[in-house]
Parts: structure tokens; sequence; C-alpha cells
């Protein structure tokens, strides 16, 4: 076991960086490549009703000891903790949801949980837990209003007064950040770097997460992982993969192809998971 490790040890060993580390840009962008490669995202837990804790030994626990999905809550707890051990400034913002809400009139809960690094005066943006859409590279704060490249789609961060969107959906919030989709812009979340989280509000927004009726995460299975410049995401019975190539959709429907797929696509170690369960939730929805 790794019980003789740290965090970071442990982290380091499962996303597999093996050379000498020192907290600088270039290996903060292998980090994130590596972590979106080998942890994939995914919300079985709350899709099965199982509880989802966001203590720190937990989450490393179940995402590095155990080969299993989670969340952004999740992810970007534990990147905090990680990233810190290994010598960044860091710290979490919660941010605002408006990827695939097109009639956005109110603003939506600050649910997402992005981790911000803090390199030579300079702000980053490391999120490898948004799922579908999480960027595939380090983005800068330092460049609003400019294309900003990954290995898959262009993402930016412009000022939210420059959306489409009311500015009364979006109290609070300073960025927002978009993907270049369909030769679109489109929005993905907003978040404010001065707003600093208290564990109080992770506690607020987990227990919605994880456990409201009203929350996707309880009512629809999501997984996602990045594998050789693919982005191959599975929602309820549809398993896409997008790459700059194009897209492919398959459609799973057996009990046989949800554990070939959780096993082979998304590493997920499927050991205690009922996947009967799973499959008779997705057939009543």
């Amino acid at each position: 076991m790794s019980a003789n490790l740290s965090l970071s040890q442990r982290y380091l060993k499962k996303i597999g960086f093996n050379r000498e580390f020192a907290p600088t840009l270039e290996n903060l962008q292998a980090l994130l490549t590596l972590h979106v490669q080998n942890i994939p995202f995914g919300n079985l837990a709350p899709f099965l009703t199982a509880e989802v804790s966001l203590n720190s030994e937990e989450i490393a626990h179940k995402l590095l000891d155990q080969g299993r999905e989670g969340y952004c809550l999740e992810q970007n707890t534990l990147t905090r903790i990680v990233l810190k051990e290994l010598g960044f400034e860091t710290f979490n913002l919660l941010g605002r949801v408006y990827y695939q809400n097109m009639k956005i009139e109110t603003a939506p809960a600050r649910t997402h949980l992005v981790t911000i690094v803090k390199i030579d005066q300079a702000l980053y943006l490391f999120d490898p837990g948004f799922g579908g859409m999480t960027p595939a590279g380090v983005l800068s704060l330092n460049a609003v209003n400019n294309v900003q490249q990954t290995a898959l789609e262009d993402f930016r961060l412009i000022e939210v007064n420059n959306t489409d969107i009311p500015i009364s959906a979006l109290t609070g919030m300073k960025f927002m950040l978009q993907a270049y989709v369909k030769e679109t812009w489109i929005n993905v979340y907003a978040f404010n770097p001065e707003q600093e989280v208290a564990e109080s509000d992770l506690t607020v927004a987990n227990w919605y997460v994880s456990t409201s009726p009203k929350s996707l995460f309880t009512q629809n299975l999501m997984l996602s992982i990045i594998k050789n410049n693919e982005r191959i995401s599975l929602n309820n019975n549809i398993l896409r993969t997008h790459s700059k190539l194009g897209s492919t959709k398959k459609e799973l429907t057996t009990l046989a192809d949800y554990q070939t797929t959780l096993e082979t696509v998304f590493n997920v170690n499927i050991e205690g998971i009922d996947l009967l369960k799973l499959l008779q939730k997705l057939n009543r929805e």
C-alpha cells in the first residue's frame, strides 16, 4: 500500500510523473496532461446514492489507491492539496456553470470547484474536473480575451459583461471560460479569482451536488477521460469520442457493455460498484 508515501508522492505515482519535480509552469502543464489521462472524471457514487466525502485522505484513497472516478469537488480538493505539497501557491474557487444552458436568466448555484495556481505573480487555471469539456491545458488568467490552445479545443477567458448572459445571472462572477466548439464560442463556467472558498462553502456545494434530486449528478451518469488526444465521454447510455479529426458515438445497452466500458475505456476499478443497480436506474430514466 502507499501508507509511507506523502499525498503528492502517491499522486505523482498514480499519474505516471516519473522524473524529478520542480514547481514550474512547464511541470504544472505536464501534471494536468497526465491527470486527465489517468484519473477519470465521473459520478458513479452520487448516481448510485453513495456518500461522497471531501476528506482529503478519503479522496486520495478513492482516486489514487482504489482506481475510482471523481467529480470536480473531489478532483480539485485533491489537486489543491497536492500542488501545495509540490511547492505551488494554490487555492480553490467555486464557479457557476453555464455549459449547455441556453436560456439562463438567474444565477446558478456556485457548485463547480476549480484550482487556481500562482506562479511568479501570475494566476493560472488548473481544472481536471469539469468532465466532458474540462480544459486539456493550463490556462492563464493574465491572457484574458486571448485564445489559448490546448491539445483539443481552443479556450479563452473573457470578462462576464462581454457574454450574452444577463448580468443578473452572473452574480459575483468576473471571468467566463469559453470553449471553441463547432466554430462557435460557447460558455462553460464563470468564476471570480477574488472569491476563495471556505470549507463550509464546499460542504454545502458537495451536499447539493451529491444528494439533491435536482442535481445532474444524481440523475445522470457521467464519465470522461482524455486518451491519445481524444476526449471520451459517457452520458447515461451514449459513449462519445471526440478529437480534432471528428466525433463518434456508441450506445451502451447491456451490463457487459458498461462493465467493459468502465474498466477499459475509463480505467475505473468496478469492485464494489453495483452495476445491476446502475443499469436498472438508467433503464428507468
